[in-house]
């Protein structure tokens, strides 16, 4: 196994941003920092069933990473959330389309990444070995949101944002809640993927509980089987 070549993947699509649509120097921060939690949430996922030690180095990383790059991460959502609700404004499904394509985009590279680095690391092992290496490198600072100096500043301007004008973007979401008696959860496009990776195509998806990042819904599956999914930041389960 060869961890350099693992290493430059991963930093590779974290620094690429949306490289098949040019962004703004925004745009680019969001992105960046939104694929770069989704990253780690993934990997803390597929090490939880490694081992118990690939587990715990999840927990700690994925808990000293977000207290130091969290406010990051809860600007670029704002941001996100924001420029949405004001550009469609009562448009409320062309925005949520925008929210989730955005959702499902970096949900996809996260996971298709780190399954095809999961499968070259080989056996149980390998795997753990992996995790262990991966995680404790996110737990020292390593993958800490830094970026270029424009991508560090935006995403500074950014997280000022959210705590200065939540009450406005609460406000203005409420007003478009109000207007089209609508609400979209995020995560709509994963959680119908994972329902086919489950056997359960053509599922009819509720959203339960809409309060984002944690989303919760119901899917009803052919037969009248139905799954609970929980997601969070876009990071989807099955409830069992």
């Amino acid at each position: 196994m060869k961890l350099r070549f693992i290493l430059a993947v991963m930093a590779a699509l974290i620094i690429q941003g949306c490289a098949q649509t040019p962004l703004s120097p925004k745009g680019e921060a969001v992105f960046y920092a939104l694929q770069a939690d989704t990253m780690l949430r993934t990997w803390v996922s597929q090490c939880r069933d490694v081992s118990p030690r690939a587990r715990q180095a999840g927990l700690t990383a994925r808990n000293n990473w977000w207290e130091r790059n969290g406010p990051f991460v809860e600007g670029a959502d704002f941001g996100l959330a924001y420029n949405i609700v004001t550009v469609t404004d009562t448009r409320v499904e062309t925005g949520a389309r925008l929210a989730m394509a955005m959702t499902w985009e970096v949900t996809e590279r996260a996971e298709e990444t780190v399954t095809k680095l999961m499968n070259k690391a080989g056996d149980e092992e390998g795997r753990e070995e992996l995790c262990i290496k991966i995680l404790g490198q996110y737990n020292q600072g390593k993958w800490d949101l830094h970026g270029s100096d424009e991508t560090y500043n935006e995403l500074v301007t950014l997280q000022r944002r959210s705590v200065n004008d939540a009450e406005t973007l609460d406000l203005r979401r409420g007003m478009v809640e109000l207007k089209t008696q609508r609400q979209y959860g995020r995560s709509l496009y994963v959680v119908e993927k994972l329902s086919k990776r489950e056997g359960c195509p053509n599922a009819e998806v509720q959203l339960l509980k809409g309060e984002w990042p944690y989303e919760i819904y119901d899917v009803a599956c052919p037969g009248a089987n139905h799954l609970l999914m929980r997601c969070e930041w876009g990071n989807c389960l099955v409830l069992q």
